[in-house]
């Protein structure tokens, strides 16, 4: 363990397609070979992340498995009532490294959602029942962080602004916001930031301003930190955006500052957060689909897999991999500093 306490990074976005899952998991896998101990937590009930990191084949073969674990397990005492998290469920390994595991997904986590409707609330009016149902996912990942030794939890989510990512968010110490360079992503900024903060200031307000003598670990932490935006999947024509993106990238900047980074980040962090990407990733075609396949990341893909090899695509690979150690290097010198 290379950090001095697991921190929890979420990947968040309510818009579906911005590759919120690819780059979570390319990033673990980054991540991983520095020598950090990642462990990735699918929290999607389509479990997009669990097919990515285990591999198509391997990710249908095992569905119905009752040896294999998820995140329903974990919560199944809590959901079910007479219980609590299972903290013996075991995480998966996945093979693009050995410092890299998963928590497995499961469509069940739906019925969790369902709980939450009401636990929320109940914590929300100061109840114990509910601090204890919406704190499961978060005691959890504390727990186990703990005992395995874990440096990094990359979150999954939803493309949602729904319970289950409100209590995510509200447990997260940080988190990240993948957007396409279009329309949608910038006008989508500022409708982030501010349900963002409301969920922020309605759980300081109540469930937290309510805890009294509550134990702390039941009681969400109710703070994420914005680190930092990623462009990804933008075209490129002579190695530059074209046109039609590259306007879009100068607007998300001024948008980015406005309602994420001067409402949920601190100190030096606010200016640095917005300013600049974490990292602008460029549109890979065909090659992400051939990677969830094969649960590997883009960077490490042979070329001679994808059909036909297409031009470019050993070429594109490399610019994967510098893409991705700039991610990398953005997300470390902030987790090191924060």
């Amino acid at each position: 363990m290379k950090f001095p306490r697991t921190k929890k990074l979420v990947f968040v976005n309510n818009k579906g397609g911005v590759g919120k899952t690819t780059l979570a998991f390319n990033s673990a896998v980054a991540l991983a070979k520095l020598g950090y101990k990642i462990v990735l937590v699918d929290l999607d009930p389509q479990c997009n992340l669990s097919r990515l990191a285990l591999g198509e084949d391997y990710y249908t073969k095992n569905l119905f498995s009752e040896t294999e674990k998820t995140i329903y397990n974990v919560l199944r005492g809590v959901i079910e009532g007479g219980s609590d998290i299972d903290l013996s469920v075991k995480f998966l390994p996945v093979k693009a490294d050995t410092n890299l595991s998963l928590l497995k997904g499961d469509i069940n986590l739906s019925m969790y959602e369902g709980l939450l409707s009401t636990a929320y609330g109940q914590a929300a009016a100061g109840q114990p029942i509910g601090y204890f149902q919406t704190s499961a996912i978060d005691r959890f990942l504390r727990e186990r962080g703990l005992s395995d030794q874990v440096d990094i939890f990359i979150i999954d989510t939803s493309p949602s602004l729904g319970i289950l990512n409100q209590t995510i968010l509200l447990g997260a110490d940080y988190f990240v916001v993948p957007m396409m360079p279009d329309a949608f992503s910038v006008q989508g900024i500022e409708n982030l930031g501010i349900i963002f903060e409301r969920w922020k200031i309605q759980w300081k307000n109540t469930a937290k301003a309510l805890a009294g003598n509550t134990e702390t670990k039941l009681v969400l932490g109710g703070d994420p930190l914005f680190i930092g935006y990623i462009i990804n999947s933008y075209n490129v024509y002579g190695k530059q955006p074209i046109a039609d993106h590259r306007a879009w990238m100068e607007r998300i900047p001024e948008r980015v500052k406005k309602y994420l980074s001067e409402k949920h980040c601190r100190n030096g962090l606010v200016e640095a957060s917005w300013k600049d990407p974490l990292q602008i990733i460029q549109d890979y075609g065909r090659i992400p689909a051939k990677c969830q396949e094969l649960g590997v990341a883009i960077f490490e893909l042979d070329p001679a897999l994808v059909a036909d090899n297409q031009q470019g695509t050993k070429e594109n690979i490399e610019k994967s991999k510098e893409e991705f150690t700039g991610l990398t290097n953005s997300l470390l010198k902030v987790l090191e500093a924060y």
